[in-house]
């Protein structure tokens, strides 16, 4: 995403305007690590070495969800908050195999002010690999910024999904949780400006007025990086109330399987610390083992954000404006479709079994 794209400088204009308001805690989200989250038990699992494939089906085929008793709000502020469109969201995340975490939902409503559900009760549920079922993982109340930590036990390698729910209307959001051994090789992908036409095309895909245009075969590109058996990871600097909306974006327009997204946790990410912010969501992924072997992007920060992570400048592709910027590969095209030709249907297989 460029930083001095128009549609940047209408968030700084309206985050500027927030914060004139005294408003801003309708509108940030604070990192957990912030916050004091729990995690679950660890498992004693055996890696043999052998790095399994991404499992979509696991998650794509999941059982039959049955939703649990609907309950009255707590508050009658929030039964009417509720009548608005939700945005709930959680932060998809990458763990060791049999690493127990903690995975964050965030619960608000309403396409403007984005006013946090707090207060009340919200169930998780967990399917995935291995699984046959929707397993219970416990109630949990929002706190005043709308979130819920969900501890959860560490999982065997494979991919896996959670289901919170609210209580109160039985809206829900999804977050992806992915376990694998050392080694697991992930291609990185920048969204706006990368995979849409422009940075504009992320206010249009939010507001409904229309979906974010493509690049000429961007769903092309991720698709036969899945392909070779590589994980794709999307990180954007878009705020995390774009979420919903993006994951959408990318199973129906795209046409890709939902999986690993991530969206900043507060405003300034995105706005001001937008490379140290991806920096730090890949160093979390190559802690858990995720091997980055290609990178996309469009801006100077997803360039500095893909060289703190040790991605070579060979790998690093970028397009737009900034395309072959400090070294980097760079794509002169509109599109991908070249690209596909000289360079992706010539890369090798991942490896993973």
């Amino acid at each position: 995403m460029s930083r001095f794209s128009l549609s940047q400088s209408l968030l700084r204009w309206s985050l500027a305007s927030v914060l004139a308001t005294g408003s801003i805690g309708a509108c940030a989200m604070t990192n957990p690590k912030d916050v004091g989250d729990a995690n679950g038990d660890d498992i004693d699992v055996i890696n043999d070495g052998i790095i399994a494939c991404t499992d979509y089906s696991a998650v794509q085929q999941a059982p039959a969800f049955s939703f649990p008793a609907q309950q009255d709000f707590k508050s009658f502020g929030n039964r009417l908050l509720a009548l608005d469109k939700p945005f709930h969201m959680g932060h998809d995340k990458i763990v060791s195999a049999g690493q127990a975490t903690s995975l964050v939902g965030k619960f608000d409503y309403g396409a403007v002010f984005h006013k946090d559900l707090e207060g009340e009760e919200v169930q998780a549920f967990i399917t995935g690999s291995g699984k046959d079922d929707w397993q219970y993982l416990g109630q949990f109340t929002t706190n005043n910024d709308g979130k819920i930590f969900v501890p959860v036990d560490g999982q065997q390698e494979g991919q896996y999904v959670v289901r919170m729910v609210v209580l109160g209307d039985l809206s829900y959001t999804d977050v992806y949780l992915t376990a694998i051994e050392a080694g697991r090789k992930a291609v990185v992908f920048d969204i706006d400006e990368t995979l849409t036409k422009s940075d504009l095309e992320q206010i249009l895909d939010y507001t409904g007025i229309e979906a974010a245009d493509p690049r000429p075969a961007a769903g092309q590109l991720v698709q036969e990086y899945i392909d070779r058996g590589y994980h794709p990871v999307f990180v954007t600097a878009r705020t995390y109330w774009y979420a919903k909306g993006t994951r959408r974006w990318l199973r129906d327009t795209l046409n890709l399987p939902d999986f690993t997204l991530r969206t900043t946790f507060a405003n300034q990410q995105g706005l001001f610390e937008t490379a140290q912010y991806k920096t730090e969501v890949m160093q979390a992924m190559q802690d858990a083992g995720v091997e980055f072997v290609r990178a996309y992007g469009n801006a100077d920060t997803d360039a500095e954000a893909f060289a703190n992570v040790g991605i070579p400048l060979s790998e690093t592709y970028m397009i737009g404006e900034n395309a072959g910027i400090n070294g980097t590969q760079a794509i002169t095209a509109e599109g991908y479709q070249q690209h596909i030709a000289d360079v992706v249907l010539n890369t090798p297989h991942s490896g993973c079994q």
